[in-house]
């Protein structure tokens, strides 16, 4: 007679009629049945990392690019806390993540024994659901209502833990249906008041999250825009979801812009903001729109209602997907000409002001390479369909100020303004898309939080072009300070190994930019490697960020 199934099988089972093509995980002793059921399905890819937080932070960028929830593995305790950097990220940024734990064997939960941790207390802040599962016939169930929690309304991550014990236990070879998702469609009412303000107003501003960043999102949100002639700005992180060489391109709004950046936009008359939660970097501190109260008429598109409302006064509310809203309003057409002078005026003010901030002057720092000639390197060299993984630090605002991105690029970054995720970032997108260019920016602090899974890398053959900004400092944290207690220098400084290096130990490719006429040749070097390769870029302190210099924040503070 047969045996019947294991729980374990089941799960792996699940996952797959789930369309789980990728698991990350750091194997631990409290789900081993799950790892071998996993390791013996061959239409799930294992992916072994070298720490929680680097396999949890490569879930979440692997949800980023294809629009599914992320999964990931990991044991007990000091797996699952190192992982909640990912749990956490997941929540910020909107992503679909399933976190599975190892949990302690059923007989020992009560007993606070070693490793005991109650992950609904934990995690509860962070995770749209936690659910212990303590019966074998309950955690197929569970699994697929997971995945509908994940996906559902506002995406974010969701923690299911496992007892041990419990992934051994035999069940009967029955599995429930995945649940479709039911897209929130808005209201034919709603879109036509829409469409009726941007035929009224005569300075009308898109205002566009993450909600878009599919490809369908893309196509959607350009099709819209063509047909409105209405300009575009794009929320924190978000840049690359319309092109920004296009007339109706407003600008990106993140983190650390000059008021001058970003106030001229203040001037609409309609805001119509779609697919974001308007989080207080994108609104730049509550005041694009100001908060609670707008200037200007709100409309605010959003398929999870409890976000609509919470922070500002809304015109018009509308609880929908971002896609089919898009595409709806795309339906309407305006019943006038869009050219009118005052409409014309209003798109190319906005334009010339997002060409004025992206414009970039070469200029030799005097203690290292300004970040801005590697920028403008990989603008030259970087493929239409190049993907950019960017850690947080002040290296970034180059790129965000002087990379013009198409819509056919694909960037990954962290709302949650949390260092990690440049290499783990990096490692899935090379592993999702293996034949594109793959290119994480990461800082010297941040490189050395999960700069390990260069080793992930180098094990499966990610492509990824790891180029550090190596000032030896935690640059952002400089910038405060400097803003903060000028001319006292309390932590930040790093003694730094070299990068290039310590690239060639893992078995990658080791590079230096060393001086800013470097920058081009290595550039191009990095990117024609068969493999993964490590820039170590001596990048300059003086030089913080493309907005500002330590000399520029000294003489601030002596005034």
């Amino acid at each position: 007679m047969a045996s019947m199934p294991t729980v374990a099988w089941q799960l792996v089972e699940t996952l797959r009629r789930l369309d789980v093509d990728r698991v990350f995980c750091v194997p631990g002793e409290s789900y081993l049945p799950a790892l071998d059921a996993l390791t013996a399905e061959p239409a799930i890819d294992l992916v072994t990392c070298r720490h929680e937080s680097g396999a949890g932070l490569m879930a979440v960028a692997d949800a980023k690019l294809t629009n599914r929830p992320g999964v990931a593995f990991v044991s007990r305790g000091p797996g699952a806390t190192n992982a909640a950097l990912a749990v956490h990220t997941a929540e910020q940024d909107a992503a679909p993540l399933v976190l599975f734990i190892g949990q302690l064997p059923r007989r020992n939960l009560e007993r606070g024994v070693f490793q005991k941790i109650d992950y609904v207390r934990t995690f509860g802040d962070m995770a749209k659901q936690v659910v212990e599962v303590h019966d074998g016939t309950r955690l197929a169930a569970t699994v697929v209502d997971a995945f509908r929690v994940a996906t559902d309304g506002t995406p974010g991550p969701v923690i299911v833990s496992i007892p041990e014990d419990l992934l051994a236990d035999e069940v009967r070879d029955e599995l429930p249906a995945p649940i479709p998702s039911e897209p929130r469609l808005p209201p034919v009412d709603g879109v036509a008041d829409v469409a009726r303000r941007l035929t009224a107003a005569d300075r009308p501003l898109l205002l566009v999250g993450g909600g878009a960043r599919s490809g369908v999102g893309r196509t959607a949100l350009a099709a819209c825009v063509e047909r409105w002639q209405v300009p575009v700005a794009t929320s924190y992180k978000h840049q690359d979801l319309f092109d920004n060489d296009h007339p109706c391109f407003a600008g990106h709004l993140g983190f650390g812009l000059p008021p001058t950046a970003w106030q001229h936009l203040t001037d609409a008359d309609l805001i119509v903001a779609v697919g974001t939660r308007l989080n207080e970097i994108t609104t730049q501190g509550f005041r694009l729109p100001t908060a609670p109260t707008p200037v200007q008429p709100l409309v605010h598109v959003y398929p999870d209602h409890t976000q609509i409302g919470r922070v500002f006064d809304t015109a018009v509310a509308i609880t929908a997907e971002t896609v089919p809203f898009l595409d709806a309003l795309a339906a309407h057409a305006p019943p006038v000409p869009t050219d009118t002078p005052a409409r014309v005026a209003w798109r190319e003010r906005l334009h010339a002001a997002t060409l004025e901030l992206a414009h970039w002057t070469p200029e030799p720092a005097p203690d290292g390479v300004d970040f801005g000639y590697v920028v403008a390197a990989l603008g030259a060299h970087l493929p239409a369909d190049g993907i950019i993984a960017m850690d947080a630090g002040n290296f970034g605002s180059w790129l965000h100020r002087h990379f013009r991105f198409r819509s056919s690029h694909r960037l990954l970054g962290a709302v949650s303004g949390a260092m990690g995720l440049g290499t783990p970032g990096a490692v899935a997108a090379a592993l999702r898309y293996p034949t594109r260019q793959v290119v994480g920016l990461v800082g010297d602090g941040g490189f050395l939080m999960t700069g390990s899974e260069l080793a992930t890398a180098v094990q499966y053959g990610a492509r990824v072009r790891l180029f550090v900004a190596n000032n030896s400092s935690f640059g952002t944290i400089r910038l405060h300070q400097e803003k903060q207690f000028p001319g006292r220098v309390a932590g930040t400084t790093l003694n730094n190994p070299d990068f290039a290096a310590l690239g060639t130990a893992f078995g990658a490719l080791g590079l230096t930019i060393a001086s800013a006429d470097q920058a081009d040749d290595v550039v191009q070097t990095a990117l024609a490697h068969d493999g993964p390769v490590v820039v170590d870029v001596h990048t300059s302190l003086e030089r913080l960020s493309t907005f500002s210099t330590l000399s520029g924040l000294a003489a601030e503070a002596r005034h």
